[in-house]
């Protein structure tokens, strides 16, 4: 055999290593790609799969509320009626310009303040005093009468500080303050 000399059998290990690897990445992404065109395509389907109708009974209900606020007909029960929401506050508008006391008919009207609005523990507001009884007759009953009203008399109008006991009644007397003509006044 004589001739040219050949060259050996060689292989490109480097070209074939970076074609193999160039392959693969590409195969990966087009993998990745077709995924994500599918579930983008896929997902309105599958979110109404899994969750649709969910909110069929809420729409349902608010359309429900929005025909009882804007038109006129019969309730339900058959008994009473409904008006558009804008004709209710004109009338309670043209009610309240009339008696501003009576703007619920079902109650008397509001005519009695209940609390001064003030910072701190409520103050009731002061009640009007109650008629003096006439004296009637005189004799036992009257004397009898006479001294059980002088004698509750300085306990009703004594000036002795009051504490305040934390419950729903009247404030209880502190004791060892003054307030009677007999300086103790806790009766010691």
């Amino acid at each position: 055999m004589s001739g040219p000399k050949r060259n050996p059998d060689k292989l490109n290990t480097i070209g074939i290593v970076v074609v193999g690897i160039c392959g693969a990445v590409l195969v990966y992404v087009t993998i990745v790609a077709l995924q994500a065109f599918y579930m983008n395509d896929t997902s309105e389907v599958q979110n109404t799969a899994d969750y649709g109708g969910q909110d069929i009974t809420a729409k349902g209900h608010k359309a429900d509320e929005l025909r009882n606020i804007s038109e006129v007909g019969k309730n339900s029960s058959g008994d009473t009626v409904h008006i558009k929401i804008e004709d209710a506050m004109n009338l309670v508008i043209r009610d309240a310009q009339k008696d501003p006391s009576h703007l619920i008919p079902a109650l008397p009207p509001s005519t009695k303040p209940t609390i001064q609005p003030v910072f701190g523990r409520p103050k009731t507001l002061a009640a009007p005093a109650a008629p003096a009884a006439p004296a009637e007759g005189s004799g036992a009953g009257s004397a009898a009468g006479s001294a059980a009203g002088s004698a509750a008399a300085p306990a009703a109008g004594s000036a002795a500080p009051m504490a305040p006991t934390g419950a729903a009644h009247e404030p209880q007397p502190v004791p060892g303050a003054g307030g009677t003509a007999g300086g103790g006044g806790n009766g010691h």
